[in-house]
């Protein structure tokens, strides 16, 4: 992780700076060490995206991108004209900050500096410190976990995988045609991939938390111009979305939240302050937030019409003059960008209806992610109504609000247009409303802002939350900052919520053995971004558009159910990949034309058998009879898996830890192994299967980390077996939070350990 941060702060620390320079004179070196990250990294994703949209990224491409991209921050901040009046309007500002006075610095630029002098000599530096360690948290889960949860990042590893190789988004594998994905996160993630030679998908987990953890500081620092840096952070631990956008591995929709930076930099300030090279810099953060993700670049161009709506409101003839011309350059993005979504992209969208995965994200979802810091937002519009900061945001929330309403028209089809837009803002509860109301609610917080009054005549009537109300919400925050932590250790301990088993990750070490192309589940544990060159894969993650001109995936699956020899012989397709997550390995172990070559606690390659002599295995699962003392829990992947010979359903019995139980099997004639198949829930404290008869060894420990395991056990060929007896060397299971309860996947949120039994396999058994 930490090499991985080294690589992006390194090259985007310059640019960052000279950018926060640029968009704000009068930030001190404490304000720009805030800022810096945040704006270099936009900047690193424009970069890098924009080289692979114009096809020729390459890890020297971006070195010398990088590099050129530095020289120029450089003499940004370095060079100086000797005549003053030769500056620019922000070095003049900067001039202005350290007490120079000359014919250049206009009344408005001494008004602006005084009013930052203040704000910045009035500090709470304390409350600063305490809002950056809050926002450290978000780098705590890359070094407990090697790899991320949720399912979204394993797409992302692929890519990043192929533009590391390739330099390209071509499809990989045995597949042929291109992915359409925004380039900038998978194409960075690449970047780090390349100098630091760590795995992909670690890559993309390091990226995504890196990006979360810039964003709160930068964030903090845009706030800072306005008197209330610290109360933005802690304004932002009101709400879940953002942070569980990351959890779930969404990270290019909150790496596009980064330009808000800017635009709260730039927008939130009175029309005279803002010159030519603002609107510039709000030009640049468009284009580099819609080469990250689509809704990002939706979000600031809300942002931005909210400023044109209020701008024009305003009596003064001048103030509307400049709001007038601003209001041209936010038509001409607006246009720019619908034109391109309605005649480049929408169009391969024409056959899909409407989505809405999760429902209305204005309900429901709204509350249950961002509900106390709405609940706040909603006091602190009511006392900032009177202020033109402040109906920009609440303006800017109520069109971001109006977006969901998509879902009014879920299933209608051939509108292209409303798809595409439905398939960008699909879960928009989580990172379309945070940002919004957090600095709502932190210009509210914060005892110190100045802000600008709609009308002079016109009293604030709550100009800042009570003193008493805004102790106890720090107090929530900080015990919620503190809870967070522990949360994450204890997750870090449950790899049954990855969507790869750990038998996955030690196998797919092992495919440097073999050559030629090898099948794979067409689902997220069958997709491997970390194949060896010269192994060629069959299934392909579908993220953004996928356009396919070939491939062999259906033709593949469809041979292994009808025992279709011939086909991977002239496919020269002689092994599969299968996880114990999966399905296709029911198929497999029951068909004579294919074996385990190598396996790893579940995780199976399989090896073409043509003569069809290999030998086959009986398959029956455990219900809720089997298991008396067990309870009926849902499967988490059971929308995943799409075939079901074993009749198992959608639920599996789960037995608690600590508690004993037993097992009813059937053994079949002449069986000489049996293999459990089963799911550690958490790291439990000793689990132990025994059997007074049947197996050769009557007593065995099982495996006590969390995730997917299988454990074979010798039979003894002179008596039977009828019973496995469970039984623990703890006597009560540990509670822990599941995340499961909160995104619908599971059904309990206050969790326990334990152990979820899925199915047995009776080898050299017969049919």
């Amino acid at each position: 992780m930490l090499g991985s941060i080294l690589v992006l702060l390194v090259p985007s620390l310059l640019p960052g700076w000279a950018l926060a320079s640029v968009l704000d004179g009068s930030g001190d070196r404490l304000r720009k060490a805030l800022l810096s990250p945040a704006l270099g990294l936009l900047l690193l994703y424009g970069v890098s995206g924009g080289l692979l949209l114009l096809n020729v990224w390459s890890l020297w491409a971006m070195v010398i991108a990088f590099a050129g991209l530095n020289a120029v921050a450089w003499r940004l901040v370095y060079v100086r004209h000797e005549e003053v009046s030769q500056r620019s309007h922000w070095q003049r500002l900067e001039a202005a900050m350290h007490g120079e006075v000359s014919e250049t610095i206009t009344a408005t630029i001494s008004e602006e500096a005084g009013v930052q002098l203040e704000f910045q000599k009035n500090r709470h530096l304390p409350l600063m410190a305490l809002s950056l360690a809050v926002a450290g948290i978000a780098l705590l889960s890359p070094f407990l976990q090697t790899y991320p949860f949720g399912v979204d990042w394993i797409g992302f590893a692929v890519l990043s995988q192929q533009i590391a190789v390739d330099g390209n988004l071509m499809l990989s594998g045995t597949n042929e045609g291109f992915w359409t994905y925004p380039p900038a996160f998978p194409s960075l993630a690449s970047w780090v991939v390349s100098i630091t030679g760590t795995d992909a998908g670690q890559a993309v987990f390091h990226l995504g938390h890196y990006t979360l953890f810039v964003l709160l500081i930068g964030l903090m620092g845009a706030f800072d111009r306005h008197g209330a840096g610290a109360y933005a952070v802690l304004s932002m631990g009101l709400g879940l979305g953002l942070f569980a956008k990351t959890f779930d591995s969404g990270y290019p929709s909150v790496a596009s939240q980064l330009g808000l930076i800017v635009g709260v930099l730039v927008l939130l300030r009175p029309s005279q302050e803002r010159q030519r090279h603002h609107t510039l810099g709000l030009c640049m953060a468009l284009l580099c937030i819609a080469m990250i993700h689509p809704t990002g670049a939706i979000y600031l161009a809300l942002f931005m019409l909210s400023h044109v709506i209020h701008g024009f409101k305003l009596d003064d003839e001048e103030h509307q003059e400049l709001v007038r011309r601003f209001a041209y350059v936010v038509s001409a993005f607006i246009t720019f960008g619908f034109a391109l979504a309605l005649l480049v992209i929408a169009p391969r969208l024409f056959e899909e209806a409407v989505f809405s995965e999760y429902g209305w994200q204005g309900g429901r979802p709204l509350l249950v992610y961002n509900g106390f810091v709405l609940l706040a937002a909603m006091f602190a519009a009511i006392g900032l109504r009177a202020t033109l900061e402040a109906r920009i945001i609440t303006t800017w929330f109520a069109c971001l609000w109006l977006l969901s309403c998509v879902h009014l028209v879920e299933g209608l089809q051939n509108i292209p247009i409303l798809s595409l837009l439905s398939y960008t803002l699909y879960s928009m509860a989580l990172h379309a409303f945070h940002v919004p109301l957090a600095l709502l609610v932190a210009l509210w917080w914060s005892p110190k802002t100045n802000l600008t009054p709609v009308n002079d005549d016109v009293e604030i009537k709550w100009p800042s939350m009570p003193e008493s109300v805004g102790l106890v919400v720090l107090s929530g925050v900080l015990i919620g900052a503190l809870f967070a932590p522990s949360i994450a250790l204890s997750l870090s301990q449950h790899d049954e919520l990855q969507a790869v088993a750990p038998g996955d990750h030690a196998l797919r070490e092992r495919l440097g053995e073999i050559e030629g192309a090898v099948y794979t589940e067409n689902m997220h544990w069958g997709y491997v971004w970390n194949a060896p060159e010269g192994v060629q894969t069959t299934s392909i993650p579908t993220l953004g558009l996928v356009y396919l001109t070939a491939g062999e995936q259906t033709n593949a699956t469809r041979a292994i159910y009808a025992d279709n020899v011939s086909f991977f012989r002239s496919q020269n397709m002689n092994h599969a990949l299968t996880s114990p997550l999966g399905s296709i390995q029911w198929a497999l172990a029951v068909s004579p034309y294919w074996e385990r070559l190598i396996e790893v606690d579940g995780a199976a390659l399989w090896a073409l058998v043509p003569e069809g002599d290999a030998d086959v295995s009986l398959l029956s699962g455990i219900d809720g009879e089997d298991c008396v003392a067990c309870v009926s829990r849902l499967d988490p992947w059971r929308d995943h898996r799409f075939r079901d010979p074993m009749n198992l359903g959608d639920e599996r019995p789960f037995l608690a830890e600590g508690t004993p139980a037993k097992v009813k099997v059937s053994s079949p004639t002449a069986a000489t192994k049996l293999c459990m198949t089963y799911e550690v829930i958490g790291e439990v404290n000793g689990l132990y299967i025994q059997s007074s008869s049947g197996l050769e060894r009557p007593f065995h420990a099982l495996r006590q980390d969390a995730g997917y395991h299988q454990r074979c056990f010798d039979l003894d060929a002179d008596s039977s077996i009828e019973h496995l007896n469970i039984s623990w060397k703890a006597d009560e299971p540990t509670r822990w939070v599941n995340p499961l309860g909160l995104s619908g996947r599971d059904t309990v949120l206050i969790d326990r350990t334990g152990v979820k039994f899925h199915w047995i396999e009776w080898q050299g058994a017969s049919s």
